[in-house]
């Protein structure tokens, strides 16, 4: 496996965004017809909805890659792989996170979304449909009950719940503060957490683009962080810890502190 300290700047890279502007409209349209279908199987079948859908949800995501000239280049994934039940935080880039992600989509995965994708035709119909979890950002009582739920199905379903601990796209660029909710999960629970750090997906598609450019993006997965010794009164502190992690491969945002 490669040095996961590898310089971003030889291990990511991005061109031109041809292929983006030829293939824009049938992506788009592959995006919301896509989910419908999804959304639509996970409605007809129970087996589907809590056994077959990953398959799919992989292939909605790589059409858009593929036809964009994107590659996704994978290190760690062993640690992804891990049976157990885990918590996986990935850094929140930009829309095109939301490919990669389904491109790379675990089994038994449980998502934790905010409220205003169930909004958006086609996804937000799949994400229900699915099975998973929304977070109301404006309502800290629902948000809480939230992620109880998400607590309670880890371990019954032996998910791998997936959650950007930034709570939303930075708007600035760079790794934005962490908010607390992954990290009282991971310590009511001890539920270990896998860091998944992607880089190049700021050059694949900037903030406030829509075309996509071709190119690679690297991700990484790290090794587990043990959970079990963790207590809510020093939750804050975790969620410090954790995001110097992955500081040590992305910048912060500009305004926030390297080790907030």
């Amino acid at each position: 496996m490669s040095n996961h300290g590898d310089n971003p700047d030889r291990s990511t890279s991005s061109t031109s965004g041809w292929r983006g502007v030829l293939f824009f409209v049938p992506i788009v349209i592959w995006t919301f017809a896509g989910a419908a279908v999804i959304a639509s199987l996970a409605m007809l079948s129970e087996r589907f909805r809590t056994q077959g859908y990953t398959s799919w949800v992989k292939v909605w995501g790589r059409v858009p890659l593929a036809l964009c000239g994107t590659r996704i280049e994978v290190h760690g994934a062993e640690y992804r792989d891990l049976a157990e039940p885990k918590l996986l935080l990935f850094n929140h880039v930009s829309l095109l996170d939301l490919f990669v992600m389904s491109a790379l989509c675990p089994p038994r995965a449980l998502v934790l979304y905010k409220q205003e994708f169930s909004r958006i035709p086609g996804l937000g119909l799949a994400f229900k449909a699915l099975g998973m979890i929304p977070i109301d950002r404006t309502n800290h009582e629902a948000a809480i009950a939230s992620i109880a739920e998400a607590g309670r199905r880890i371990r019954a379903e032996q998910a791998t719940c997936v959650m950007a601990p930034e709570g939303t796209r930075s708007r600035r660029g760079g790794l934005q503060s962490f908010k607390l909710g992954a990290f009282h999960l991971a310590a009511k629970h001890s539920i270990p957490i896998i860091p998944m750090i992607m880089r190049g997906i700021e050059s694949s598609l900037p903030m406030g683009s829509f075309i996509i450019r071709n190119g690679r993006v690297r991700v990484d997965y790290l090794p587990p962080i043990d959970t079990t010794e963790w207590q809510t009164e020093t939750v804050r502190q975790h969620a410090r810890d954790v995001r110097r992690i992955f500081l040590r491969y992305l910048s912060p945002e500009a305004g926030t502190e390297e080790d907030s």
